[in-house]
This record gives structure tokens, C-alpha cells and sequence, in this order.
């Protein structure tokens, strides 16, 4: 997933810092109860520590059950996909379903990376933008997360605007 859209209001506030607008708030509310609905449970959380993708995490727990494990990492902030592979794979097999909140361009190029059915609408989507609070659901046939790299299937891919639209 991608963090909810930040607040440029004030312009003295470094990157690092940038808090969620009004919109972005919304947003990962909308996303949320997508999540609710879908009943997505995520055991692992692996997010950076911008203010604004901690402030998104934040936002989704207040309804979805919380993880097992999150962890908040500096080591993810603008870093590339390469990096949050990486951590993919340190993480245990105990944990089967793992929710990242990052940003762009590496979240894109994180989903381009880890699956193979690039033909689909979703990935087609997904590669023409990927938004703010969009989030991309991708499944492996794997033992271990060590295993992940260029095995996933993208099976959803949805962004806040495709849930105003449905009123879903």
C-alpha cells in the first residue's frame, strides 16, 4: 500500500515529517473498510516511519485487527524496491500475510518486481499510477518469504477513487 496523500500546507516541514491532508485521512478510511469488508488480516506490518505512512498504519488499525508483528523502519524511507525485498525476505514464515505501507516510486516498482501476470488489467492499472492510499494485493505459492521474488499474482488492485465510484 501506498500512504495516504500528505499535507503540503505547510511548506517549512521536511519530507520526513509531512502529516496526512484532509483527503488522505478520508482515503485510508475509505481503504479501511475495504479492508473490513474484505475481511483482510494481516499478520505482519512492515511500514516506513514517515509521519505519513505511520499516521495511514494508524488510521487502519482503529478497525482491522491488529498484526502480530509491526515494524516501523527508517531503513524504508525513499528507498528503493531492492531494499524492501530485502526486508521481505528477514521476515518469518510464521507470518502469512504481511501488510507494507511505503511510498513511490518503490511501491510500484515493488509490485513490478514480485509478480509474473503483467498482462492483467490490475497490473496495467497499477503501472499507469499508483496513488495515494491505493493498495495492491498480490498472492504467492511459497514456503518461506526468502522465496518471494517474481512469484506473486497480482489479484487486486484498488484505489480510493475505484471505492467513491462503487460506493463500495
Amino acid at each position: 500500500m501506498r500512504h495516504a496523500k500528505s499535507s503540503w500546507d505547510d511548506l517549512s516541514i521536511n519530507d520526513f515529517d509531512r502529516p496526512l491532508s484532509k483527503r488522505g485521512k478520508k482515503n485510508a478510511k475509505m481503504i479501511c473498510e475495504f479492508f473490513v469488508k474484505k475481511k483482510f488480516k494481516f499478520d505482519y506490518a512492515l511500514i516506513s516511519s514517515s509521519k505519513r505512512t505511520k499516521k495511514t498504519f494508524q488510521i487502519l488499525s482503529k478497525k482491522i485487527n491488529k498484526p502480530k508483528k509491526v515494524n516501523f523502519s527508517k531503513d524504508l524511507y525513499l528507498v528503493d524496491e531492492n531494499a524492501i525485498v530485502k526486508k521481505i525476505k528477514e521476515i518469518s514464515s510464521e507470518y502469512k500475510s504481511i501488510l507494507i505501507i511505503n511510498h513511490e516510486p518503490s511501491v510500484k516498482n515493488l509490485v513490478r518486481n514480485l509478480t509474473k501476470n503483467h498482462n492483467t488489467n490490475n497490473f496495467k492499472l497499477m503501472n499507469y499510477k499508483f496513488p495515494t492510499a491505493a493498495f495492491a494485493k498480490i498472492e504467492f505459492d511459497i514456503k518461506s518469504w526468502n522465496e518471494v521474488e517474481k512469484k506473486g499474482v497480482l489479484k487486486e488492485f484498488i484505489r480510493p477513487k475505484d471505492l467513491q465510484d462503487s460506493k463500495e
